[in-house]
């Protein structure tokens, strides 16, 4: 059964200053008289546990929207929650060790027939929902022709599977220096082509890491990869730039956005390298409070891509309580710009989330309980 809490009373008018410009045309900004209400739902798991352990984790959604995937790493299980009767409608039960075993498990992706990539170092590949290996890519990360300079662990990173051009697509970097990189592996001949994101490495600018003294810290910008149909979009915090990758012409172009409610990018000298825990946080408490913008969402019922934007605001000690600015910005399906707004009386940051039907879905433990905040926008 369907369980909703009390609508919490946030239909605010959120305006902001100026108009947004796309890149080919002026056009109004569409969200400039937006307001939202948020609406709490729990999902119903029966006599099931869905492990909360790690809030919500690495999860994946159906093609058709209508389930989400989460992975249990203490069970070797994959769940499927029902989104429209918000119900635990199964539980997938996989082989860690074994001919059809996983080995860990850090990320995955459902594919649009159900089975599932598990780009695990021991064993990456495609496995269906019965947690048989159906088709293995017998990778040696280590032992990749092109990627000899990469660690083998990072040619996994946010790995993605594209069964149209039958390679593999991942961002490979290195959390020490805080630079990363587009890799397409093609698993039948073994070999890795690499390509810079030259228009994202000021992002190393922003890392802020700790080896010796009281302790080790390390904080590096986020990069994100997202398939979008046949191609890939790939997103960094420190600036509103993407990358688009265009499979069918072997492509990839950066492209910028005008955005005037908020900076473009991150800005200002950080000291990089420190030598203690309260020196850390201080130059990481500079760099998190500047605009962060986070990934691409296609949304499929809308024809538009949501994204998020936020500033986090820290107290000078680490006890302090977080308060945050979370904006939202709308393109079209062509990336040109729509409309952009700050969510005017939120004060927090959604947590594992998604947009589905125009909505923006974020993860809440009710009294251990998966639930999500349902933002519905009007505008």
């Amino acid at each position: 059964m369907r369980k909703i809490l009390p609508i919490l009373l946030l239909s605010i008018l959120a305006s902001c200053g100026e108009k947004g410009n796309s890149e080919k045309a002026e056009s109004k900004n569409i969200l400039e008289n937006l307001t939202y209400s948020v609406d709490t739902v729990v999902v119903d798991s029966g006599d099931e546990l869905i492990n909360l352990k790690f809030g919500l984790g690495w999860f994946d959604r159906s093609a058709d929207g209508k389930s989400l995937f989460l992975y249990d790493s203490d069970r070797s299980l994959f769940q499927e929650i029902d989104l429209e009767q918000m119900t635990l409608k199964e539980n997938f039960l996989f082989e860690k060790e074994g001919p059809n075993g996983t080995g860990r498990v850090n990320s995955f992706q459902l594919q649009s027939d159900r089975s599932i990539l598990i780009p695990s170092f021991q064993n990456p590949g495609i496995f269906n929902l019965q947690g048989e290996q159906i088709r293995t890519f017998n990778l040696k990360p280590n032992d990749l022709k092109g990627a000899e300079s990469i660690n083998g662990f990072a040619i996994l990173t946010k790995m993605l599977w594209n069964p149209n051009t039958e390679k593999l697509y991942s961002l490979p970097g290195d959390v020490t220096t805080g630079k990363f990189e587009f890799a397409i592996t093609n698993p039948k001949s073994q070999t890795v082509q690499i390509l810079p994101l030259a228009n994202m490495e000021k992002s190393q600018n922003f890392r802020v890491t700790q080896l010796e003294g009281d302790g080790a810290a390390a904080f590096t910008e986020v990069y994100d990869l997202t398939k979008f149909k046949d191609n890939f979009i790939i997103s960094c915090t420190s600036g509103s730039g993407i990358y688009f990758y265009n499979t069918s012409i072997d492509s990839l172009r950066h492209m910028d956005f005008p955005h005037k409610l908020i900076p473009m990018e991150k800005s200002g000298e950080i000291k990089n390298d420190v030598s203690s825990s309260q020196e850390w946080y201080e130059e990481y408490r500079k760099v998190v409070g500047q605009i962060s913008y986070w990934r691409m969402n296609w949304d499929e019922a809308t024809s538009r891509f949501y994204r998020l934007a936020s500033r986090s605001l820290l107290g000078e000690k680490r006890e302090d309580p977080a308060k945050y600015e979370v904006y939202l910005l709308v393109y079209d399906e062509k990336l040109n710009l729509l409309g952009e707004s700050r969510l005017e009386g939120y004060n927090d940051f959604p947590r594992s989330y998604f947009f589905k039907d125009g909505k923006l879905w974020s993860y809440v433990n009710v009294e251990d309980e998966l639930g999500f905040a349902v933002f519905t926008f009007d505008f």
